[in-house]
């Protein structure tokens, strides 16, 4: 956000625009100079870093601008006292020197004063004259600067014009593509004031500004202003507010925003939202839960929930051919939180849902949404057991669900070699009830082995062509591997083994093990 004096904006009737900077060669320009003029000034005082800001103003560029992007820069510094003497301490003493002795009248005098004060603290009297007023702002020195690329500056200053306006809202009202999880978080932390409305492709939010409230003022209005990095980094976003340019107006205007017309300006690309937990506790069981490997797909802040006008945020959410389960990790509380929580899991209806909840925190005040919610005490982690139990029983229920419609329907394919996991993703269904019908009723012209449904022609074909090369030699199973690869054949040790082939093993080496008919196969 922006000074007030620094916005530059545009009315037309009932509507205010921000005045973007575009993205062009000369902006892009000038804030690479504007940024160089900052790493130049390093070790220098602040008064020098601004004069050499003022300097830039006249070089054709808008001086709101410059200043805007001096602005942002000028956060990214660190500026520190820079004095042999603790200035304070300095000043302290020369007071109470001067109440015993009188100001000096004479610069003789005051060089005595000087010079008793460099004695004292063993420095030089220009060292003392240096640190006098070493910690005033214009005095103090750049130390550190932590530079920015000039193409996220200008996003930066343009995203800052955008909350330097609703920093005066009325209300704002907002849509957006995805990003919802951190949109709310950030709502709930900012502590904002708002209205939701479930949509098919998202969410409606109403917020209300510092306007319509009567105590909270600037500082809900700049939290209002800290919501919106969080929308302009979804795919696609719309923003309307009602705004007063300045403080002295009567009339609210209009603010319109969307990612068509104004996102170019404000981010570049798709900034990925990298993976964030709440806990510790969160990070080990998805990181336990991803490694056992069980099928399920496991989400971190899946889709928000609708809870009534409220919104709830599952920390995870586990999915399975269209089966879903959420699951909530209840852990460090306040009575606050516990009493907002139990009221939104009082509130989630047709959802299948865990809440795992740390047993040393009064969690027995969740037993009244166990009757409808799968509660799971935890003590120091969330065990594996009893959610793997819980996915499990769901599984099974959909598990027969699939069989029954397998084996209402007549199943017929067209490939040669399938697995029976590409037959279910075709189908739609899981791959246990396909492996569950095909092992009840044969499939006219095809062989199960295992997990694999071959064509009774292929496994002919393989056949013939195996016999033909053990009657002209031995064959390794590395060989006859390639053989049943080359037409079409998967999984070579169960094709060898459903066409009486065994394996003589000579070490490990598979290219010293030769392959041969068992005794009795035909």
């Amino acid at each position: 956000m922006l000074p007030s004096d620094l916005l530059v904006a545009r009315k037309y009737r009932d509507t205010i625009y921000p005045v973007y900077a575009t993205l062009n060669d000369a902006n892009l320009a000038f804030a690479e100079r504007l940024i160089q003029a900052f790493n130049d000034h390093l070790t220098k005082r602040k008064w020098e870093v601004e004069e050499a800001i003022a300097g830039l103003e006249e070089q054709g560029h808008n001086y709101r601008f410059v200043r805007g992007l001096g602005v942002l820069l000028e956060r990214r510094c660190q500026f520190e006292v820079e004095a042999a003497v603790n200035p304070r301490t300095l000043r302290s003493r020369l007071f109470h020197a001067t109440s015993r002795e009188g100001v000096p009248a004479t610069l003789r005098e005051r060089f005595r004063l000087l010079r008793d004060e460099a004695k004292h603290h063993a420095v030089s009297v220009q060292a003392v004259e240096d640190a006098l007023y070493a910690d005033l702002d214009e005095e103090l020195v750049l130390t550190a600067f932590n530079p920015i690329d000039a193409d996220a500056l200008v996003r930066q200053y343009n995203l800052s014009l955008t909350q330097t306006l609703l920093f005066r809202s009325s209300e704002m009202e907002f849509t957006a593509s995805g990003n919802w999880q951190r949109i709310f978080r950030g709502i709930r932390w900012l502590g904002l004031i708002y209205t939701i409305q479930g949509r098919r492709e998202g969410y409606w939010v109403k917020v209300d500004g510092p306007l319509s409230l009567f105590k909270l003022g600037h500082r809900y209005g700049s939290r209002l202003a800290q919501l919106v990095p969080h929308i302009v980094a979804s795919r696609d976003w719309s923003i309307r507010a009602q705004v007063l340019r300045r403080q002295s107006d009567r009339q609210l205007l209009n603010l319109k925003l969307d990612s068509r017309d104004h996102g170019a300006y404000l981010k570049a690309g798709e900034a990925g939202i990298g993976e964030a937990y709440d806990s510790a506790v969160e990070e080990d069981f998805a990181q336990r839960f991803n490694a056992l490997r069980s099928g399920w797909r496991l989400t971190r802040e899946p889709r928000p929930l609708s809870v009534g006008r409220s919104v709830m945020l599952p920390d995870f959410l586990f999915e399975k051919k269209g089966l879903r389960v959420y699951m909530e990790v209840v852990g460090f509380w306040t009575p606050e939180y516990l009493r907002h929580k139990l009221k939104q899991l009082d509130g989630v209806e047709n959802v299948d849902m865990i809440v795992a909840a740390d047993r040393s925190n009064a969690c027995q005040q969740l037993d009244r949404v166990g009757r409808r919610l799968n509660v799971i005490y935890y003590k120091g982690k969330v065990p594996l057991r009893p959610i793997l139990d819980h996915l499990n029983s769901r599984e099974a229920v959909l598990r027969e669900t699939h069989r029954k419609h397998l084996r209402d329907r007549k199943l017929t394919f067209e490939g040669s070699v399938m697995t029976t996991a590409d037959i279910a993703e075709q189908l739609g269904v899981l791959e246990e009830a396909v492996k569950d019908v095909l092992q009840e009723r044969r499939v006219p012209g095809y062989h199960l082995l295992g997990d694999v449904l071959i064509s009774e022609a292929t496994l002919n074909l393989i056949e013939e062509q195996l016999t033909q090369k053990t009657e002209e030699k031995a064959l390794t199973l590395n060989e006859a591997t390639q053989l049943i690869e080359e037409w079409g054949g998967l999984r070579p040790t169960r094709i060898l083994e459903a066409l009486g082939y065994g394996v003589e093993w000579h070490g490990i080496d598979p290219d010293k093990a030769r392959i041969r008919r068992k005794a009795g196969s035909t």
